[in-house]
């Protein structure tokens, strides 16, 4: 038999994924991205850029899950699953093995086609998918990208003697047809049993194994085959709208010329540049050469990345965590100084945190987090840097006496944020703007990065949230549990063995305080745990919506209530813990269809708000057409043992309301008549401004 590949399915198998070379420049663009600090999506867009990286880590993330990916967004969803720890090792791993291999010319140029027309596949179903209303934009992506998949594999086994074939760096019927007979299986055969073991519940492997099947079996067939066999004629000539182009789109998506010129000067817009010097070999070396100095350069800033990792590791309290971080500033950067804020979210201001070696002075500051207070303010809220050699606002007080504090000619302000939290500022001292230059590097960039993940883990607020008080009150719920466990069996026993007898409804009380006393140690409990900073920018009105459908079916429906919305249009974000709110509306909307009789309303609504002490907020207001409250029972509403629903209810649920509004710095008040039904107010500021707590 030709060739040195024995002609069996059996000898690929999901590995052969990781032997695949990934294209360089994504490689940089991924790992650059990874230690700045990148959300999701930026990083499963790069992976979208090249086939063999995307295979990589879909394969990784499906093995290390047991719950399948989602199968129209698999990227996506598996970099939700995988972090960017392990993205950036799976990186790493494909860097060390394109700069170790070693091209001959005539490889070199195979390769850069293939990565380029991968790429070319990927954007055109990008573009087409919305232009032929097709809803699943990644899945369509991923379909157009892996479309080379198995000639990759065949090119990273066989090299020479696969280019030997005359074959092409792009999928074509004749080229299977050519493997068929040299290797006894074609790269579609094999990139369907690479895809295979991911378990996607798509057609994305139908559209790899029928690429080729005769048109008039993929026209009438589902929407991703006809968007994959476009894409697949685009590649055999990108640069070039052919008339077998125009032809096949009108005949799969009734295109009309007007819009096949559309969407290919679209799509060729969006072609890597490097595809204008394909028949280069110069260049193409000269390509290679920069992109893979620049990944051993960022191999050695992640190695720079785990030194301070494991630096910051030794830092078990903010104030321990600030030094290392303050040392590698001044070791790593043109810093005279560097001096750091956290964010008191309590009082909503910046407190500084002195470390051995600094003036007193830092030790005492509190800064506003009103953004014109000052450059670090600005910096923390707008998520970007800052610095007092090209101000976006006039220079204040506070800004003067931290460029005097920080022994420069000016300040540079970075924020510290962890998937969109705000965590503190550090203020560099410098002495110019060619300093400035320097701070842009991606190594302080990283060092950023790294430091908030490290206060994340240790602490977040300069506040001490008194930790043996945390663990006292977990030391008391573990013994208080076990009896109240105990009881609440017993009472169980009871109340069985009392059917029929007047003194039945007794052990239902019994069982109703046990579950009372275990909802406050719960709560009380669960504080410690709460997220500690708000959400920036939270819809209320969309919350509210998601509550609604979340307990129409369990909670209003059962009880033959019915909910309706007044939502005021254009409200205004909030910056409030969701969690909370939702569990304080949750539990308003429970006593309110309680507290109503069959076929009563309960009526959410929203609106505007403004008051001289509590500023700018949002009201939220939850009424039910129920019997009311009485006057007296409204004074004592929000204590442990008040009910509204008479007898049979502890009433320990608008006490933990109370609570939960006081953790998000909100206000609540009820307003009822005995007849006429109940109103609870709930204000939402729309910044966070807790006042001092005594």
């Amino acid at each position: 038999m030709p060739g040195g590949i024995e002609g069996t399915l059996n000898i690929f198998s999901e590995q052969d994924v990781m032997d695949l070379l990934c294209m360089p420049q994504v490689l940089i663009d991924l790992i650059e991205t990874c230690l700045s600090g990148g959300d999701q999506q930026s990083l499963a867009d790069i992976i979208l850029q090249d086939a063999a990286l995307a295979a990589r880590i879909i394969l990784a993330a499906s093995k290390s899950g047991s719950e399948p990916l989602d199968p129209l967004e698999p990227v996506s969803s598996a970099v939700q699953r995988l972090g960017v720890a392990m993205i950036t090792g799976v990186a790493l791993q494909s860097a060390r093995q394109i700069v170790q291999h070693d091209f001959t010319p005539q490889e070199l140029s195979f390769q850069y086609g293939l990565w380029f027309s991968s790429r070319v596949s990927g954007i055109v179903a990008r573009c087409l998918a919305p232009s032929v209303n097709y809803p699943y934009i990644e899945e369509a992506q991923l379909s157009g990208l892996l479309q080379n998949l198995g000639i990759y594999a065949l090119f990273i086994k066989e090299g020479r003697d696969y280019i030997g074939l005359d074959v092409h760096p792009w999928s074509s019927a004749m080229q299977c047809h050519l493997e068929e007979a040299h290797y006894q299986i074609d790269h579609l055969q094999i990139a369907d049993k690479l895809i295979e073991p991911w378990k996607l519940d798509s057609f994305l492997v139908d559209t790899i194994r029928f690429l080729h099947a005769d048109l008039s079996q993929i026209e009438g067939n589902h929407p991703l085959l006809k968007i994959a066999r476009m894409t697949q004629q685009f590649c055999q000539s990108p640069q070039q709208l052919t008339a077998e182009t125009e032809a096949l789109a009108e005949r799969l998506f009734g295109f009309t010329k007007s819009e096949i010129d559309y969407l290919f000067e679209w799509a060729g817009g969006l072609y890597p540049r490097f595809g204008a010097f394909l028949h280069s070999p110069e260049k193409l070396q000269t390509e290679l050469s920069v992109s893979l100095a620049r990944l051993t350069e960022l191999s050695f800033v992640l190695a720079d990345q785990e030194v301070a990792r494991s630096r910051l590791g030794l830092g078990e309290k903010p104030k321990e965590l600030v030094r290392i971080a303050r040392q590698l500033y001044l070791e790593n950067s043109p810093a005279n100084e560097a001096i750091f804020f956290l964010l008191d979210q309590q009082h909503f201001q910046l407190t500084g945190i002195l470390s051995e070696g600094q003036a007193r002075l830092i030790g005492e500051l509190k800064i506003s987090m009103e953004p014109k207070s000052s450059l670090p303010a600005l910096a923390l809220h707008s998520g970007k840097t800052t610095n007092s050699f090209q101000p976006i606002q006039p220079l204040t007080v506070n800004d003067h006496v931290l460029i005097r504090l920080s022994e420069g000619q000016g300040i540079s302000c970075h924020p510290f944020l962890l998937n969109g939290r705000a965590l503190g500022v550090v203020v560099l001292g410098i002495d110019s703007t060619q300093d400035l230059q320097r701070l842009q590097s991606l190594q302080i960039k990283m060092f950023g990065q790294v430091i908030s993940d490290a206060l994340m883990k240790t602490s977040v607020d300069v506040q001490d949230y008194v930790n043996e008080g945390s663990s006292l009150l977990r030391r008391v719920s573990h013994e208080v549990k076990n009896p109240l466990t105990i009881i609440g069996n017993y009472s169980e026993v009871l109340h069985h063995s009392l059917v029929n007898n007047k003194n039945q409804d007794l052990t239902e009380a019994i069982k109703k305080e046990v579950r009372r006393i275990d909802e406050i140690l719960n709560y009380y409990l669960n504080r410690q745990e709460i997220p500690g900073f708000p959400e920036p920018s939270i819809d209320l009105n969309q919350l509210i919506l998601d509550i609604g459908d979340a307990v129409d079916d369990t909670v209003l429906k059962p009880r033959q209530v019915e909910i309706r919305f007044d939502l005021q249009k254009d409200l205004e974000d909030v910056a409030t813990n969701p969690v909370l709110v939702k569990q304080i509306l949750v539990n308003l909307i429970k006593n309110a269809a309680e507290a109503s009789s069959a076929n009563g309303v309960v009526k959410l609504m929203t609106r505007r708000g403004y008051s001289s002490d509590h500023g700018k907020h949002v009201e939220i207001i939850i009424q039910d057409n129920g019997s009311g409250i009485s006057p007296e029972l409204q004074e004592k509403l929000f204590q442990p043992v008040i009910s509204t629903k008479g007898p049979s209810h502890a009433g320990v649920g608008l006490s933990i309301v109370k609570g939960m509004v006081d953790d998000i710095c909100g206000r609540i008040s009820c307003h009822s008549s005995l007849g006429s039904g109940t109103s609870f107010h709930l204000q939402i500021p729309c910044r966070v401004i807790c006042p001092v707590k005594s």
